[in-house]
């Protein structure tokens, strides 16, 4: 449930620094808060300490919903080696491959 409404912004939400709104924009911690919240789930608005919400999962362990954490990114996996994210001003709220750099971190908060 909460991976199809990530994906309901694929394509319609666009890229916004600092941004948390899923009405005007988003960056990439920015979404991952906003979607969590929509299901009661509070998380911090940094790439860097969502590395230590919930519990931490081994990447080979990954589920779709899990939170991936890179340096300076995060997205949440969707299933099928890629993450929903919100990438960058040209490219906006998109699927990239997980592996796309060194994973940090992928922490569990369902």
């Amino acid at each position: 449930e909460l991976v199809n409404y990530a994906r309901s912004f694929i394509g319609r939400l666009r890229y916004a620094t600092a941004g948390e709104s899923l009405e005007t924009g988003a960056d990439c911690s920015g979404l991952v808060i906003s979607v969590y919240k929509h299901f009661g789930i509070s998380l911090p608005h940094s790439s860097s300490a969502d590395r230590s919400v919930g519990r931490a999962v081994s990447t080979s362990d990954m589920q779709v919903g899990d939170i991936v954490c890179y340096s300076g990114h995060v997205g949440i996996y969707a299933g099928g080696g890629k993450i929903i994210n919100a990438l960058n001003p040209s490219k906006g709220i998109t699927y990239i491959n997980a592996n796309y750099a060194p994973i940090l971190a992928v922490r569990r908060v369902l």
